[in-house]
Parts: C-alpha cells; sequence; structure tokens
C-alpha cells in the first residue's frame, strides 16, 4: 500500500486519474442504490455509466434522467457533475487548506496547471477565485432561469430545476430534468441564452474569465487595461470563430430539413444552440438521429475541438487546433516560428498540441471498431453507413466529453456501456494526462541521438 501510494505522489496524473475513478465508483454504488431510483432499483453498470457521465461532464445516458431517479438521485447527480467540473483534486486541495492543512507541490502543480497558462504558486486566491466565478455565474444562470420554470412548475420545484440546469450548463454536463432535454424549449429564448451564455463561459475556462473580468474592472476605474494574454486572445477568437462557423453552417445544412417549417427567429436560436452545445455541452434541441448527414459531420468536428484548456469542456481544445493551424500557416510561408496575434508560440506547445491531436485520433479509432464490433456483430443485417457514422459520432462524443447522441446511447449492450465509459474516462481526463499516468517514467537520455531524414507527406 506504501507503495502505491508513493507512486501516486510521484506522478500528479495519477492522483487526478484516481480521485476521478474512486468518485465514479462511489457515485455509482449509491446511484444503484433503491432511495436514488424513482421505481424498480437502477442497475449497477448503468448506475456506474450514469456517475461517469456525471464526474466526466459528459450528458450521455441509458436511462431517463428525469423519471427513473428520484429526487435523492437527482441530487447525487447534481452533486456529481459538480465534482467533475471543478475537478476532485481541486475541490480535496480546498478542504484541506480549509482545515489549515498544507498541500503537496505535486498537488499544487496539479491544481494550478488546471487553470492557469503560468503557475505562479499561489495556491489559495487561485481556488477563491474558481469557486467565486462559479457560484456567481451559476446564481445568475439559475436567477435567469427561474421565471420560466416558475410559469410551469410550483415554486420549490421550479427553483430547483433551475439550480439543476444552471449547474449542468456551467459544467458542460448536459443533464436535464426534462424527459426530452431541451426540445421542448428549442424556441424559447428565455431558456436557450441563458443556458447557452453558461455553456460558453464553463467552456472559456477560468483563466481566461479571470482576465476579462480583470480588463473589465480595470476599465471601469478609468485605467487603460492590459492587453489579454496570448492564451485568452487565442480562446476567444477560436470560440467566436467556431460560434459562427456551426451557426452558419448548422442552418444551412438543415434550412430545408428540421428548421423547414419554424419562424427565422427560432432557426437563429436552434441553429445558435446547436452549434453551442456541440462544444461539450450535451444538452439538445434537436433530435440528431433525424439531422441530415453534413449536420453530422459538422457536429462531430465541433465536438472534436471542444473547448478551452482549464475548463469544464473536453474535446482537444480550441487552443490547440489554433496553434496548429498556425504552424501550418507558417511552414506554408516558409517561416521558422509559430506567431499568433503578433507574438510567438512556445515550439513545446506545438508538439503538445501535435501530441494531443495523434492520440486523440489513435483513441477516436480504436474507439469506433470496438463499438462497432461489440454493438454490431449480432445485427450484421444493419451494418450499413449510416449506422457507422452514428457509433462514430458516439465515439467522438464519449471522447470529447459532449453527450449527444444519434440515439444509440439507450441502445447500448453491456459491451458497448463499458467502450463508452471508458471513453468518457479518457477524455475527462485527457488522453495525454492519461498517456502520462499509466507511461512507465524514464530519466532522459544523457545524449542526443543522430538524426536522418524521413519522407512526410
Amino acid at each position: 500500500m506504501k507503495y502505491w501510494w508513493q507512486q501516486f505522489k510521484r506522478q500528479p496524473t495519477r492522483l487526478v486519474a484516481g480521485g476521478f475513478a474512486a468518485t465514479i465508483l462511489l457515485g455509482g454504488i449509491v446511484l444503484a442504490l433503491p432511495v436514488s431510483a424513482s421505481g424498480a432499483r437502477i442497475p449497477l453498470l448503468d448506475a456506474l455509466f450514469t456517475a461517469t457521465s456525471a464526474v466526466c461532464v459528459t450528458g450521455l445516458t441509458v436511462r431517463d434522467t428525469c423519471n427513473d431517479f428520484s429526487t435523492f438521485g437527482h441530487l447525487v447527480i447534481l452533486m456529481l457533475i459538480q465534482l467533475g467540473g471543478l475537478g476532485i483534486t481541486t475541490l480535496s486541495t480546498a478542504l484541506f487548506l480549509l482545515f489549515g492543512q498544507r498541500a503537496s507541490l505535486s498537488t499544487h502543480e496539479v491544481v494550478e496547471s488546471s487553470f492557469r497558462v503560468r503557475p505562479e504558486g499561489k495556491l489559495k486566491p487561485l481556488l477563491v477565485q474558481v469557486f467565486v466565478w462559479t457560484v456567481a455565474i451559476e446564481a445568475v444562470g439559475a436567477a435567469l432561469l427561474l421565471p420560466t420554470e416558475l410559469d410551469r412548475l410550483p415554486p420549490l420545484q421550479a427553483a430547483w430545476n433551475a439550480v439543476f440546469h444552471a449547474v449542468s450548463a456551467f459544467c458542460n454536463a448536459g443533464f436535464s430534468l426534462q424527459a426530452d432535454n431541451l426540445i421542448g424549449d428549442r424556441a424559447n429564448p428565455a431558456v436557450i441564452l441563458p443556458i447557452s451564455a453558461l455553456i460558453i463561459l464553463g467552456g472559456l475556462g477560468f483563466s481566461v474569465l479571470t482576465e476579462i473580468g480583470g480588463s473589465l474592472w480595470t476599465r471601469l476605474r478609468g485605467r487603460s487595461g492590459r492587453r489579454l494574454s496570448l492564451h485568452a486572445s487565442t480562446a476567444l477568437a477560436a470560440t467566436g470563430f467556431l460560434l459562427l462557423l456551426g451557426t452558419l453552417g448548422f442552418w444551412a445544412f438543415e434550412s430545408g430539413n428540421l428548421l423547414r417549417e419554424t419562424s427565422l427567429p427560432s432557426q437563429f436560436l436552434t441553429s445558435l444552440f446547436a452549434s453551442v452545445t456541440a462544444r461539450t455541452a450535451g444538452f439538445n434541441s434537436i433530435a440528431y438521429a433525424q439531422a441530415t448527414t453534413a449536420t453530422i459531420f459538422l457536429t462531430i468536428i465541433l465536438m472534436a475541438i471542444g473547448g478551452c484548456p482549464g475548463s469544464t469542456a473536453g474535446g482537444i481544445k480550441v487552443t490547440t487546433v489554433a496553434v496548429l493551424f498556425a504552424r501550418a500557416r507558417g511552414h506554408l510561408r516558409n517561416r521558422r516560428w509559430t506567431s499568433l496575434f503578433g507574438r510567438g508560440v512556445p515550439q513545446m506547445a506545438v508538439d503538445k498540441g501535435a501530441a494531443v491531436v495523434a492520440l486523440f485520433a489513435v483513441l477516436v479509432i480504436g474507439g469506433t471498431l470496438l463499438l462497432s464490433a461489440v454493438e454490431l456483430r449480432d445485427e450484421p443485417h444493419v451494418q450499413t453507413p449510416g449506422r457507422s457514422i452514428g457509433m462514430l459520432f458516439e465515439a467522438i462524443s464519449a471522447l470529447g466529453t459532449v453527450g449527444l447522441t444519434t440515439g444509440i446511447t439507450p441502445t447500448l449492450s453491456e459491451g458497448g456501456k463499458i467502450v463508452v465509459m471508458v471513453l468518457m474516462f479518457v477524455g475527462r481526463l485527457g488522453p495525454l494526462t492519461i498517456a502520462v499516468a499509466i507511461a512507465r517514467q524514464k530519466p532522459a537520455p544523457a545524449v542526443r541521438l543522430g538524426e536522418e531524414p524521413v519522407m512526410i507527406g
């Protein structure tokens, strides 16, 4: 036991992975209890699947969250979402500091690297900022959603629904207490706009929110604000571009299909929300099983890219894509260095971005193959191209911790559920984090090996 604890302390990534796994196991056991179900007891595998989806802030479900779980079960799911959104290590560290205990250097490293571009060694102020931003944004979101909920539910239940959806949206989890998720509210701006704002804010990351808040506060005091960091500028620009691209793309691809008989304002809301939620949120205001193939492929691209680092979102991250595109642009212009917004990007960031994309691609391919093999082995007559695209959609949705589905998730076999659970777990921690956690660490070689040319492209 002592040996394993020493290994965890030496490898902070293993500590993070272990914390998430333990929380999922405990949450699954609690959700499998009779008190967590509104009717028949939830099977253990389904309870573990729900716990994994909640802790990994994904939103894929094999049970009806609204009808199959009791109020106690909903409370457990909400707690798991909040734990997963903020990070197990972050919350445990906060408790240590609250009771006067000191956090280890490895814990400092894990928590700070989760939220800051440049670790400063100041853990307490960072945790205060994270909790203040979280509580403030979720409280405002719940307040904005409350009037609509009061129009259709008793006050206590309305308040509970507003809080649940606000937390689920900010944590990019996608769990809903409505049987049809948000399909019934897709033309309701009082629901769609606040949830969209919560999703976007949750997907930007705490470091970006802190920079924006600091800059606005400085300007309100009549002083010139500091220039945003390269990370914040890239995150905001890439997020805005992808939101616009997704909105226009969805509208163009679905104007003759799902949006055919709706008003122009409703078309805009539905298109905007489809673009927002595809980047790892998981709420759905349309039935993706009825969407066009072009929409499915566009959604797959947005799901794979995801949100920003240090946020509650998943995917390979918008800054990763921006850096790699900048590197490709520099190569085409015969420039040795990578630059964005007139500032240089470290080569280490470019290398890390390439590694993340490569690992994500391998996991998508492997996950899709496994899921297809498990789900279609007994159904050769349904192995059509459309079904295969559905498997790819499902795998990327799980790995990107998105939570959207073409209707496959509720019908998954036991093997399929396990595959999706593993993909969600890896996606929440990050492919690179998992690779580092399971790899055997070796000292760097003392000499640089001789190089030989390799043909590329």
